[in-house]
């Protein structure tokens, strides 16, 4: 099967059902912007390890941006994130659920752009902004729900915004600027659910112990593919991160406090050592340090919500 950012390339997709008639024009005219971003030369994460981790191998139901992904900070300035719609879900509520014979092979994509506060994207978010903000992390999600072969993907869904300081903390909540006319709110908000993948494996990134590779496109499999479409498919980077699951089991006790506890235990911080002496008088660079306790056991995790702007 091919990305879908290839199928979204070659214009596979679609308006989603919720565009308000009164703003298809609006929508059409930022979808085309996003979709000659999408066009550029940029990293290509494909996660599905990442996906599977956080909808099976931990039975966590509600995330929350500010406390359960220790580094949001953007390992690039612009990416692309892509994995499939998960076939089984844990639930520490509801148990575990098998979705192989109900949901179809669907697939998720996520564009993340670091963009400067100060830049023009959002007059409010720009006034908004605390002066501790660094990144404001503009996502956008494409949806293929593996119905048809000739509709691939619906999107854009609408421009996703958070705050992000220095060490990737995000700072409040998210917000949505969406062409739904007002309508759907509760729907759009789901969406978030979605971004976790993209999140976590952001966070995964910024880990001594993940490995990043590359995976080049076979020679033979790519010229078929540009003699069908009239351009190369995508070559795309894999996360390794058995190791960190192995420190987030035995260190973190991730299977006995949830991944959010383990990773809350297993938080780390960068430490900087580019300016002055540097590390041991010789290294001057960015040094990732690991397990940094934090906080209480009494801590409780929500739900993040989503505030939906028109």
């Amino acid at each position: 099967m091919s990305r879908l950012l290839d199928d979204i390339r070659v214009g596979k997709f679609g308006m989603p059902w919720f565009i308000a008639p009164q703003h298809c024009a609006e929508w059409e005219r930022h979808t085309l912007k996003v979709a000659e971003m999408l066009d550029h030369d940029i990293p290509v994460l494909l996660i599905p390890n990442v996906a599977e981790y956080i909808f099976t191998g931990t039975d966590q139901e509600y995330w929350d941006l500010t406390v359960d992904f220790p580094n949001l900070a953007p390992p690039y300035p612009q990416f692309w994130s892509e994995h499939h719609l998960p076939t089984k879900m844990r639930s520490k509520e509801c148990g575990d659920t098998d979705l192989s014979d109900k949901v179809p092979r669907g697939r998720i994509g996520v564009l993340v752009t670091a963009l400067d506060p100060a830049s023009q994207i959002d007059a409010r978010a720009r006034s908004e902004a605390p002066p501790e903000c660094r990144w404001i992390l503009w996502t956008e999600i494409f949806i293929d729900f593996g119905l048809t072969r000739d509709y691939t993907a619906s999107g854009s869904h609408g421009a996703f915004f958070l705050m992000v300081d220095a060490q990737g903390h995000a700072l409040g909540k998210p917000w949505a600027q969406t062409y739904s006319g007002g309508r759907h709110e509760r729907e759009i908000q789901s969406l978030m659910s979605w971004f976790h993948p993209t999140f976590l494996a952001m966070s995964f990134m910024h880990c001594k112990n993940v490995a990043i590779i590359n995976n080049p496109i076979d020679a033979k499999l790519a010229k078929r593919y540009r003699e069908r479409h009239g351009r190369a498919p995508t070559p795309y980077k894999t996360l390794v991160i058995e190791p960190l699951k192995q420190i987030l089991r035995t260190e973190g006790r991730a299977g006995e406090v949830g991944l959010a506890k383990a990773m809350h235990i297993c938080r780390g911080h960068f430490r900087d050592y580019r300016q002055g002496a540097g590390l041991f008088g010789r290294y001057h660079q960015l040094v990732w340090t690991p397990m940094t306790v934090r906080g209480t056991r009494k801590r409780i995790v929500r739900a993040p919500e989503v505030e939906v702007r028109i």
